[in-house]
């Protein structure tokens, strides 16, 4: 596939938008066959919750680039799908289901942490170039991020690792 271009800010934006649509459409995707493994009854719901935000997320960044007539549809992330199947293989390496539970949890974080890195520069980017709406839009989805992220550390530090300290 040929890329366009890249020649200022507002470029690189769009750019950057596609990416992370495609990202949440990889994750929609991907987050049903990892649920699928998980053996702890509260990180599947979280999985089941972190799925349904996902499909807010997409529906919400096409109407937001909408608005500045950009179509998302474009370029594979192919930075998240390398990551994608890189978990993959690691889940499937796991001896028990506790330690499988702490790869997944690290795993989906390891993917929120690129997101919330993008969101972040999306916003910053949007602000600068007075998209303030549509940086209001960016904003709340980088806060989503943030929030599913937490509530991930503190599943794992609260109970999943813990009983997995002992294994062997």
């Amino acid at each position: 596939m040929l890329y366009k271009t890249i020649e200022n800010l507002e470029d690189f934006f769009i750019e950057q938008g596609r990416g992370i649509y495609d990202a949440n459409k990889q994750e929609q995707i991907m987050l049903p066959a990892i649920q699928k493994l998980v053996s702890n009854q509260q990180l599947k719901k979280m999985i089941d919750k972190q799925m349904k935000i996902r499909k807010n997320q997409s529906i919400r960044l096409l109407q937001t680039f909408r608005n500045l007539n950009i179509n998302l549809q474009g370029e594979k992330n192919e930075c998240y799908n390398f990551m994608f199947k890189h978990v993959l293989k690691i889940i499937e390496r796991s001896k028990y289901s506790d330690v499988r539970d702490v790869i997944i949890i690290n795993s989906i974080q390891q993917l929120i942490h690129s997101k919330i890195a993008c969101l972040g520069s999306l916003t910053s980017y949007a602000s600068e170039m007075d998209y303030d709406k549509i940086a209001e839009s960016l904003f709340d989805t980088l806060n989503e991020e943030k929030t599913i992220d937490q509530e991930l550390t503190n599943l794992a530090e609260d109970k999943i690792n813990k009983s997995t300290l002992f294994l062997y």
